[in-house]
């Protein structure tokens, strides 16, 4: 699509641009222009994390399938635990009473 024709108004609408410029994927070059460019980096560096990023998650992936192959051929004594994602937020921990009073106790 040529930009240019758009602001001519020879092209397709303004608002209709700006909304399939708003859905583009992530790794999109467009999309990886714009975020390099806000955080005042090379685009080529905001590329290249996106693409280890994806890297990373399609390697959890693979380590989640072969742990869910290794439960179905070993059966319930095999524990399952999902595979830590690249990004993803783990749950804070929780202090009790009894850990505050433990830990001024040690000091």
């Amino acid at each position: 699509m040529d930009l240019a024709e758009v602001c001519q108004g020879r092209g397709p609408s303004p608002s209709l641009v700006l909304t399939l410029i708003e859905h583009l994927s992530p790794d999109s070059a467009f999309r990886a222009t714009a975020m390099a460019t806000a955080r005042g980096s090379d685009p080529g560096e905001w590329r290249l994390w996106q693409s280890r990023l994806q890297a990373n998650l399609l390697s959890a992936e693979q380590i989640d399938y072969i742990r869910e192959g290794t439960r179905a051929h070993v059966g319930k004594k095999y524990k399952l635990t999902p595979h830590d994602r690249p990004g993803a937020k783990r749950k804070p921990r929780v202090v009790t009473v009894s850990d505050i009073r433990r830990a001024r106790e040690a000091s």
